[in-house]
């Protein structure tokens, strides 16, 4: 068996759940040591227990650059540097449209959708091992308006935007960084659930427009972080089963 990812050194952020655990899970399963960052500690611990020796656990608040330098601290006093990160952690919050939104939901978005992926950016760029990869969770919101939640759609265009402006300044340090906008992914963040893990050859395609599992959208963030996409830097990668390319505005007015 060939293991994609053996011997690096990975982070994870929004590991507790989610795309974060799923592809915690398949980063170690492809044979990486994984740091797993959240904010949510019993999370995290669960699914440390559920990796096991190849996974250890690190606090993490997005919002605070010295908690990420922290992680970064303990992933380099372990393996002396990072091959690999997934920033996934994200906050998607009311869907209430503009008329209901504030300043203090606008900066929650920014603080933890944008700002949050800058402060793990700016950590990581010092520490990545030359051939390092990082991998950055933006949305489908990240390229077309979303009326529901238009901080949300702000946001996450700003994260591809920033993503696609620093990646020379990651190949001047010999790393590639990339963003996945998925589409209606079924997790713990709109209601779902943690699934199971299966293969990669048994996961089943999704119909056009459906909803996602958190492992294909793992699945693409394994090959991303891998060599085999070395020929692949600085773009936002849509996984969406379609719903971009057919969609079709709502009608609006009365």
């Amino acid at each position: 068996m060939t293991f994609l990812l053996h011997n690096k050194s990975a982070l994870v952020t929004g590991a507790a759940s989610g795309i974060g655990r799923a592809a915690a899970i398949r980063f170690a399963q492809e044979g990486a040591q994984v740091c797993l960052a959240d904010i949510n500690r019993a999370g995290l611990e669960a699914v440390a227990d559920e990796i096991g020796e190849q996974a250890f656990t690190c606090s993490l608040d997005v919002t605070d650059a010295n908690s990420y330098q922290r992680c970064i601290d303990q992933m380099q006093e372990r393996f002396g540097a990072v091959d690999i990160a997934f920033l996934n952690a994200g906050y998607l919050g009311p869907m209430e449209g503009f008329e209901s939104l504030d300043a203090a939901l606008f900066d929650r978005h920014i603080n933890i959708n944008l700002k949050g992926v800058f402060f793990g950016l700016k950590a990581l760029l010092p520490a990545m091992a030359a051939g390092g990869s990082v991998v950055v969770t933006a949305s489908t919101a990240g390229v077309i308006g979303l009326a529901e939640s238009p901080a949300y759609a702000a946001a996450k265009h700003g994260v591809i935007g920033l993503v696609k402006s620093c990646a020379a300044a990651f190949a001047a340090r010999d790393s590639r960084v990339n963003v996945i906008c998925p589409g209606a992914v079924d997790t713990p963040m709109i209601g779902g659930g943690n699934s199971g893990i299966a293969t990669p050859e048994s996961l089943p395609r999704v119909p056009l427009r459906g909803s996602g599992s958190a492992q294909h959208v793992a699945e693409l963030a394994v090959w991303l972080v891998s060599s085999r996409a070395g020929f692949v830097n600085g773009q936002a990668h849509i996984i969406d089963a379609g719903l971009l390319s057919t969609f079709v505005p709502a009608p609006v007015g009365p």
